[in-house]
């Protein structure tokens, strides 16, 4: 997964999203998103192995983990904790009963990231609506951008096409970075301008 920027000239458009002009950047590259949002304000990195389903509140007070069956209204306040990572404790509305990990965060944030180890990516959820597509079946990298606040997020699971199981992976290295760099913003207001011009080209 080299591509650092998916559509980094033209952005995200949110999908169902709070606002209608606001743009999300999808980062792969762990280096490229760190340099682009600055300072990381929280990070936590999982650390440990004790094999054990714990509070998802009980590694930061800035954010919550749980387990997410049916998007991010679903979501619980627990996790599994193993391997210096976390991953879902299972669910229902898979035919493999695996569910999916996200979280709520203490404040709105504009910018996360992490490790999904171990397992596929489909996409990321954000505000309980809006959907951005990852479209990865092996380990890798997501940072978020946005310019609307972020409220929580689930990490939808790379679905097996041939069974509709769900791909269980683990989260790793959890950045949250809640104001970008004035860079990021021009850049994310640069990417709607030029979506404006193509649509009006378009429309013409």
């Amino acid at each position: 997964m080299k591509k650092s920027l998916v559509n980094a000239s033209l952005m995200l458009c949110l999908v169902g999203g709070t606002s209608a002009h606001a743009a999300v950047t999808l980062y792969t590259s762990q280096a490229d998103y760190l340099a682009a949002v600055g300072a990381t304000t929280n990070y936590i990195d999982f650390a440990g192995s004790p094999a054990l389903t714990v509070n998802g509140g009980s590694f930061s007070s800035v954010v919550t983990f749980g387990t997410c069956d049916l998007g991010l209204a679903s979501c619980s306040s627990s996790v599994f904790h193993n391997s210096d990572g976390i991953t879902d404790t299972g669910g229902v509305a898979a035919p493999n009963f695996v569910a999916a990990v996200g979280g709520h965060f203490t404040n709105p944030v504009h910018a996360f990231a992490f490790n999904y180890i171990s397992g596929g990516m489909g996409s990321i959820e954000l505000n309980g609506s809006t959907i951005v597509p990852v479209g990865s079946t092996t380990s890798g990298f997501v940072g978020i951008v946005s310019t609307d606040p972020i409220d929580g997020f689930v990490g939808l699971n790379y679905i097996f096409p041939s069974t509709g199981g769900r791909d269980r992976y683990f989260i790793d290295d959890f950045y949250i970075n809640p104001v970008p760099e004035p860079g990021v913003w021009a850049m994310l207001l640069a990417g709607l301008g030029l979506l404006g011009f193509r649509g009006a080209r378009i429309r013409g």
